[in-house]
């Protein structure tokens, strides 16, 4: 899988876990993602701020997406620590599913 392939599940997925009823059209921050030897760690924000600025339209609680490149597994990060953490974490249950 390459990173393009990659950030394509993430943007279905986003696409997927929309609010039908408010929906916010979401944009990958590709100059963010963190490229890794296992995958890859896509963040993301709502398109409206990316365009305005305007601190309304941005998203809070949006915790990034790590995409597994071997299994094209999607896992879904938090938000109570920084990213590093998470990165740490997941690298942690691969040591240990192998």
């Amino acid at each position: 899988m390459n990173k393009q392939e990659a950030q394509k599940l993430v943007e279905v997925e986003l696409e997927k876990s929309a609010d039908k009823f408010d929906p916010v059209e979401c944009v990958i921050l590709e100059e963010e993602t963190i490229e890794k030897q296992w995958g890859w760690v896509f963040f993301y924000q709502a398109k409206s701020y990316i365009e305005t600025g305007d601190f309304r339209e941005m998203l809070g609680g949006n915790a990034p997406i790590i995409v597994n490149r071997n299994t094209g597994e999607l896992f879904h990060t938090g938000t109570a620590h920084e990213v590093e953490h998470y990165i740490s974490e997941y690298e942690a249950k691969l040591l240990a599913n192998t």
